[in-house]
């Protein structure tokens, strides 16, 4: 694939992101999951605390927010992607309101993935998501 092909194809990937992202906070993880790497060396830091690592804790965490998070997504903000061959790194602020035992509030979370181009699709195998907050200096 060319690198002309490989960023179209990322674009293409980014918009079925954003709709995976959109289900995930509706309830149906399902979209998010399909579009990580199935690969032993998968890693997610998730905004809810912990590590995981490797294909089934990955699924397993990925599930698990789902049934504890209801989050309507507002707006994905993209700070910076790079692309450079079969690899891709993005950072985005993830807008959404959140609702929590009733109350709903605005949170946005700071995310940084890693993609790879692996068996004819671009791939998530690394995501650190974090609450954003306005810098205190």
């Amino acid at each position: 694939m060319t690198d002309a092909e490989l960023k179209s194809a990322f674009a293409a990937f980014r918009v079925e992101f954003e709709k995976a992202l959109i289900a995930q906070g509706a309830g149906n993880a399902e979209p998010f999951i399909s579009l990580w790497s199935p690969k032993p060396d998968v890693m997610i830091f998730g905004a809810l605390g912990g590590m995981e690592r490797g294909w089934e804790e990955i699924g397993s965490r990925l599930r698990w927010v789902t049934g504890q998070v209801s989050a309507r997504i507002t707006r994905l903000e993209n700070l910076v992607t790079s692309i450079s061959g079969t690899m891709a790194l993005t950072a985005d602020l993830e807008h959404t309101i959140r609702t929590l035992d009733g109350r709903s509030f605005e949170r946005s979370l700071r995310v940084t993935q890693g993609y790879r181009f692996e068996d004819g699709a671009w791939k998530i195998f690394y995501r650190h998501g974090d609450v954003f907050q306005p810098s205190g200096r």
